[in-house]
């Protein structure tokens, strides 16, 4: 393995063992009575070096919405001119919900942990979306290139609209299962992506 490569492997097992003292923390006492050197020292590292990977304490939980953010945009260089933006985006949200496998993969496991915070910890979900936030310009930006616009009005409206769907059915589905009823998150998603397209007519 090269050395950028093993240092980049470093650099994401460092992130991962922060994240998961963060979400421990969380679980048991909640954001506000979590501290950064709280962390710091569940994850055997020091605040400082706490800094080089996360700007806040709540960033550090949410390092599953960055590695979604991630596939999102792997998947966003197939968009292009031909079909509907909507239906295009729909399909890049459906292969990346896949990927949690309804929870039964360490992904969908970790991804249900946050999203059952966020629904405690409003510090979290603020936290989401201002990372949503600060994503958006660049995937408007691109999307609005790959398909050859002048305008982002229309791939701004559907970024948005697609997402507001992603996120609902994230929080149904990790509401459903900490009630512990059963509920599929693509099933879910389906459903919420249907009342986006009755909505908009």
């Amino acid at each position: 393995m090269s050395e950028p490569a093993l240092r980049e492997r470093r650099r994401r097992q460092t992130e991962r063992e922060i994240a998961d003292a963060a979400l421990d923390l969380f679980e048991r006492q909640g954001v506000d009575r979590t501290t950064v050197d709280d962390i710091a020292r569940a994850a055997g590292i020091s605040p400082r070096t706490f800094f080089r990977y996360f700007a806040t304490k709540e960033a550090a939980a949410l390092v599953p919405h960055v590695a979604l953010d991630e596939r999102v945009e792997r998947m966003l260089a197939e968009i292009g001119p031909g079909r509907p933006l909507l239906d295009q985006l729909e399909e890049v949200w459906r292969e990346v919900l896949t990927a949690f496998d309804d929870g039964r993969s360490e992904a969908g496991r970790l991804m249900l942990r946050v999203r059952r915070l966020m629904l405690a910890e409003p510090a979290l979900r603020q936290a989401a979306a201002t990372l949503d936030a600060r994503r958006l310009d660049d995937l408007v930006a691109r999307v609005t290139s790959a398909l050859g616009l002048d305008d982002d009005l229309g791939p701004r409206l559907a970024i948005e609209a697609s997402g507001l769907a992603v996120r609902v059915a994230l929080d149904r589905w990790a509401d459903a299962r900490e009630a512990g009823r059963a509920s599929d998150l693509l099933e879910t998603y389906a459903g919420a992506s249907r009342h986006l397209r009755t909505l908009g007519g």
